[in-house]
């Protein structure tokens, strides 16, 4: 089980990788291509487009998801997190149903606080561009992300079911230039996911809970996003991984995936040192103990000398919903990192840097 959540099924499209597998079409290794110009996700019928298939280093896949109802899953997901605090909040629409999350987790304090709104779906727009404003008003939440001509300005406003209110007022930074890690990842031409990953972006302002004010500094906190569309099977699987910060006059952040891509020839691995994407293109190895989800995650390159990072949790979120033909579970994992990362032969030492690591099971 993954806390409490749906069973470790394989997910439907994992035969066709065993096939190929079997057939030895499957390297641990591989090489993506880098795409350079925009494109289109699907065509008309949400059949995958050849052609957006590979990653890139800005978001230019244009997200024309169609069809394919209930298999078609939407969402617009933040986390802005320092050394004492990780604020995130999640926009989703699933094709059956849509909502608005928010938590704030203090690491000094082991406090969480969440909110949410649930509802029909189409209840707030979901563009097919990354870098678009969104919002939402409803269920006693209301949010904005609004593109700012290139910074963004984040508000939020809620109240935990305990009366708890959560206030955000907040800028997020994005240097000129700064790359992302954006791939789009095929299991079948009628299943696949576009993810947008960005990491390491300042954030400015501050977050009020229960009247006791957090401080986002510039140096200290930083946003990620994760921007994702696709037509998803019925069962699947993930690990994620983020390490992000400042290390040695150095903006550091690595995107980490697993199990949800092998076989595809795909992943959303990749380091970005002071802005600029280095795509990792192979298969990482996991090792943690789901029976213990706070001793060390680590997660190392068997096949290149490219990382080897380990996570120390200092709190655990676990999440559970079931509801027979729909579930959802898993467990996300925050700490401080170490280890090393290597780029172009020069290694770059990782020390506390603060991120995070997870386990999610669906069946949606």
């Amino acid at each position: 089980m993954s806390a409490g959540g749906p069973r470790r099924r394989l997910p439907e499209h994992l035969p066709i990788l065993n096939r190929r597998m079997a057939r030895g079409d499957y390297r641990p290794r591989y090489a993506e291509r880098e795409i350079t110009a925009p494109v289109d996700l699907c065509d008309a019928r949400g059949v995958l487009n050849p052609d957006a298939v590979g990653w890139s280093r800005f978001p230019i896949v244009r997200a024309n998801l169609s069809g394919h109802w209930p298999r078609k899953k939407r969402w617009n997901f933040w986390n802005w997190i320092s050394r004492d605090f990780v604020f995130s909040v999640t926009l989703a629409d699933l094709d059956y149903a849509s909502f608005c999350a928010a938590t704030f987790s203090d690491f000094a304090a082991g406090q969480t606080f969440r909110c949410q709104s649930n509802g029909r779906p189409g209840r707030f727009a979901m563009p097919e561009h990354v870098e678009r404003s969104v919002s939402f008003r409803g269920g006693g939440l209301e949010y904005a992300n609004v593109n700012a001509g290139g910074d963004l300005e984040v508000d939020f406003r809620g109240r935990t079911r305990d009366g708890v209110e959560i206030v955000a007022d907040f800028r997020v930074h994005k240097p000129p230039d700064h790359e992302s890690l954006n791939v789009v990842v095929p299991w079948t031409d009628r299943r696949f996911q576009l993810n947008s990953k960005h990491n390491t972006l300042p954030c400015e302002g501050h977050v009020t809970v229960a009247g006791r004010r957090h401080a986002m500094e510039p140096a200290t906190c930083h946003a990620v996003q994760d921007f994702g569309r696709g037509i998803w099977p019925y069962r699947s699987f993930w690990n994620w991984a983020v390490c992000t910060g400042e290390q040695a006059g150095h903006r550091i952040g690595v995107n980490l995936g697993g199990k949800w891509t092998t076989g595809t020839g795909a992943n959303e691995n990749g380091i970005l040192l002071d802005g600029r994407l280095h795509k990792i293109m192979e298969d990482l190895h996991w090792s943690y103990d789901p029976r213990d989800w706070m001793k060390p995650w680590r997660i190392r390159s068997l096949h290149s000398d490219t990382l080897d990072l380990t996570l120390r949790p200092r709190m655990a979120h676990r999440s559970s919903l079931n509801l027979g033909l729909l579930a959802t579970g898993g467990v996300c994992c925050f700490g401080a990192w170490r280890g090393w990362v290597r780029i172009d032969g020069q290694s770059f030492e990782i020390e506390d840097l603060v991120g995070w690591a997870e386990e999610f099971a669906h069946r949606w």
